[in-house]
């Protein structure tokens, strides 16, 4: 009897819901509103889709090589910087010794004709007797140079300019990217200027008698108690390249005279 009763309200019911033809139509409207809302929206393209992988592509490759340029910059200001510390340091310390010289004990560099020439005045050694610090009499200082002969450029191969005291220990003043040191010994004379009609051959026979050499050939300074001033010249690599070699090469000349010696210029 239940049960009977149960599904004749069911059957009743479903008569219901399908005798209101509003729902049928708003579920219908709302399928179609919402296809044709799908329909209107625009997908993506293959082609759109490479064009912003290209682009993003195109974007970092240049932030790359923004950032490469940067860091290359930075790496050769460094260099740079390190140059320019060593020299004056290397510098301030010969300048301070020779300026307080009393007399140069030995002067190891070679010695050719040719004053000017490429391999001439490659320093190698001196020793300088100076004043002590301490104001007890005098003592000695030592530059040495360590490294290949005639400053030959070898791979794993380092050069070196030290600088000891007597009594103390040995100081390194030029520890990396040294190309080459020529030290030339003078009369004390200070140079004048080349003429702007002079010829060179003319100038460098004017120079030559007031440089050190143990067989000057012209007649000049070859007796080492004379030299009161030393002309240094350092040439030290500035920048190398991504491979190690060198791009820039920078000069430091100084003439240097001692006040002890050189007494009448003060």
């Amino acid at each position: 009897m239940m049960t009977n009763f149960a599904r004749y309200f069911r059957l009743k019911r479903l008569s219901c819901r399908a005798d209101r033809p509003g729902v049928s139509r708003v579920r219908s409207s709302l399928r179609k509103n919402s296809y044709e809302s799908c329909k209107g929206r625009r997908a993506f393209t293959l082609v759109e889709v490479l064009i912003s992988l290209l682009i993003f592509g195109i974007v970092l490759s240049m932030g790359y090589v923004l950032l490469q340029r940067t860091f290359l910059g930075l790496d050769r200001q460094k260099q740079s910087l390190d140059t320019l510390h060593e020299a004056r340091y290397f510098l301030a310390m010969i300048e301070r010794d020779l300026r307080e010289m009393t007399r140069m004990i030995s002067l190891d560099t070679v010695f050719t004709d040719n004053l000017f020439g490429a391999d001439n005045a490659y320093f190698y050694a001196m020793e300088l007797e100076i004043p002590s610090r301490n104001g007890k009499g005098l003592t000695t200082v030592m530059y040495t140079y360590e490294g290949p002969r005639n400053y030959e450029d070898k791979p794993g191969t380092e050069k070196f300019i030290y600088r000891q005291e007597k009594g103390q220990m040995k100081q390194a003043l030029i520890t990396s990217q040294l190309k080459d040191l020529k030290i030339w010994g003078t009369d004390g004379t200070i140079f004048r200027n080349r003429g702007a009609d002079e010829d060179l051959t003319a100038y460098r026979n004017y120079l030559r008698p007031h440089y050190y050499t143990p067989s000057n050939s012209a007649g000049g300074l070859s007796d080492l108690a004379k030299v009161k001033g030393v002309e240094v010249q350092i040439n030290l690599n500035e920048m190398f390249d991504k491979d190690g070699k060198v791009i820039k090469t920078r000069t430091f000349v100084t003439r240097i005279y001692s006040r002890i010696l050189n007494s009448k210029f003060d």
